[in-house]
C-alpha cells in the first residue's frame, strides 16, 4: 500500500500501558515505511514541548503542568477533581494546537474518553468538514472508563458530572469516527451496542514485544537482581486491585506452609499495598520492588520468576481487558495462573492456569501444582513463547491495523 503520514493521539505518559500500545504500533508502522508521530504527555512535571526520535517515531512530549502526589495528606476529592479539570484543559488545549498543526494522512486517537483526547480529535473532524481535507480519522478503545468501567472502581465515582462527561465523550469518540479499532471482542460487542456500525469495526488486540522480552537464564537474571537463587518465586509486575490483593496474600500464606522456601515477588504495588507489607505482621517470604522501573529490569524480573500471577476481580471492567503484561508475561517463556476471566482464557488456556474468580483457594491449589511440577511449567512456557512469537507480536498485530488503515483511505 502507499505510504502514510500517521498521528497517533494518546494522554497517556511514558510509563502506561496506552502509550505503550500507541508507541508499539508506531514503531512497527515505521519499520513497515510509514512517517509516524505520537502525541504523549510527559509523566513528570515540566513546562516545554520535547521532541524526540524513538525507533524511528518522531515523539512529541507535551509539558505536563501538575503531577499527581503521593503522600498520605492529598487534596480533598473536590481539590484532586479540580486538579485534573485543570490538568486537561492545558492538555487538551495543546493537542488541538498539536493536531491543528501536523501534517497527516491518518489520524488514529488512543485514550478514546479523555477530553484532552476527544476533543481534538472532535476539532479535527470539524476542520476537515470546513477544509475540505482527505483526512481519515479513527479511534482506538482499549479501555473502558465510562458506565461500568474505571471511573467506577475510583473515587470520582462520587462525582456525577465528570462520570457523565467520560461517558459521553466515550460513546461521542467512538460514533463519530471513521473507523474504530478496539482491544478485544468484549469491548467490540459494547461498541455495536453503542451504535458503532460492523463495518468500521476492526479488532485489534495487544501485542507482545517478543524482540526484548524472551526466556532468558533464570539464574543470572536472580543474581543480577540480587534475589534468591534457589527458592521458587512467583511474582505480580505491576498494580493490584485491593481485592486481588487480599487474595494474593492469602494464597501466598497457604503456599509458605507447603513450601517454606515459596516467594512472593511483588514489583510496583500500590504504596498502601507496601506499607502492609511492611508492616509488623508481614507475612515472610515476600520482596516487595517499590516505584516505577525502567523497562531493562523489568524484563529481568520477568526472567527470575519460575511463575507469573496475574490475580483480578471479576467486574465489568476487568472483563473488558486483555492487559499488556499478560503478553509480556508470555514473552517470557513462564507459565501464568490468571483469574478465569473471558478474554484472558482466550489467551492462556494453554499456557496456564485459570482460577475460579474470587476464589483463593483455587488460585493456591493451581499456584501449588505449578510449584510442584517443574516439568508442566517447563511445557507451559514453551508454549505460551511460542504462542505470542507466532501469532501475537507486535508485528503481527500492526500488520493488521495497516490493512485497516488501507481499508478506510
Amino acid at each position: 500500500m502507499e505510504k502514510l503520514r500517521i498521528l497517533l493521539l494518546s494522554s497517556a505518559h511514558p510509563q502506561e500501558p496506552t502509550y505503550f500500545r500507541a508507541f508499539s504500533f508506531g514503531k512497527y508502522l515505521t519499520k513497515l515505511g510509514h512517517r509516524t508521530s505520537l502525541i504523549v504527555t510527559s509523566g513528570k512535571k515540566s513546562f516545554c514541548v520535547a521532541r524526540k526520535s524513538i525507533d524511528g517515531v518522531d515523539v512529541f512530549i507535551l509539558p505536563r503542568m501538575h503531577v499527581r502526589g503521593h503522600r498520605v495528606s492529598e487534596p480533598s476529592l473536590l481539590g484532586q477533581s479540580l486538579r485534573i479539570v485543570s490538568r486537561s484543559l492545558t492538555q487538551t488545549l495543546l493537542n488541538c494546537v498539536m493536531a491543528d498543526i501536523s501534517d497527516f494522512d491518518i489520524l488514529h486517537s488512543f485514550d478514546a474518553a479523555a477530553p484532552q483526547n476527544a476533543i481534538p480529535t472532535l476539532m479535527c473532524k470539524i476542520l476537515r468538514l470546513l477544509r475540505g481535507h482527505s483526512r481519515k480519522i479513527l479511534v482506538d478503545w482499549d479501555d473502558l472508563w465510562g458506565t461500568g468501567g474505571l471511573l467506577s472502581k475510583t473515587t470520582y465515582s462520587r462525582l456525577k458530572l465528570l462520570c457523565r462527561s467520560v461517558d459521553f465523550l466515550e460513546k461521542r469518540m467512538l460514533l463519530s469516527a471513521d473507523a474504530v479499532t478496539v482491544l478485544n471482542e468484549t469491548l467490540g460487542k459494547r461498541a455495536l451496542c453503542i451504535g458503532v456500525r460492523p463495518e468500521k469495526m476492526s479488532v485489534i488486540p495487544n501485542g507482545a514485544n517478543v524482540d526484548l522480552i524472551k526466556p532468558f537464564d533464570m539464574f543470572d537474571a536472580r543474581e543480577k537482581l540480587g534475589l534468591p537463587l534457589k527458592n521458587i518465586i512467583y511474582a505480580v509486575i505491576g498494580h493490584l486491585e485491593d481485592e486481588s490483593f487480599k487474595l494474593l496474600m492469602r494464597v501466598h500464606k497457604k503456599a509458605v506452609k507447603c513450601h517454606p522456601d515459596s516467594t512472593l515477588l511483588l514489583v510496583r504495588p500500590l504504596r498502601h499495598h507496601a506499607d502492609f507489607v511492611k508492616s509488623p505482621e508481614m507475612i515472610r517470604n515476600v520482596i516487595l520492588v517499590e516505584g516505577w522501573q525502567p523497562y531493562e529490569k523489568l524484563i529481568l524480573y520477568y526472567a527470575a520468576s519460575n511463575v507469573l500471577l496475574l490475580p483480578m476481580q471479576d467486574n465489568s471492567w476487568n472483563r473488558t481487558r486483555t492487559p499488556l503484561r499478560l503478553y509480556d508475561y508470555l514473552s517470557a517463556g513462564r507459565p501464568i495462573v490468571s483469574t478465569c476471566l473471558p478474554e484472558i482464557a482466550k489467551v492462556i488456556r494453554a499456557c496456564g492456569l485459570l482460577a475460579i474468580p474470587g476464589d483463593p483457594d483455587d488460585f493456591g491449589e493451581k499456584v501449588l501444582t505449578l510449584i510442584e511440577n517443574p516439568d508442566s511449567r517447563r511445557e507451559m512456557g514453551r508454549r505460551g513463547r511460542e504462542l505470542v512469537v507466532d501469532r501475537y507480536s507486535w508485528q503481527i498485530r500492526t500488520r493488521q491495523l495497516e490493512k485497516v488503515y488501507s481499508r478506510f483511505l
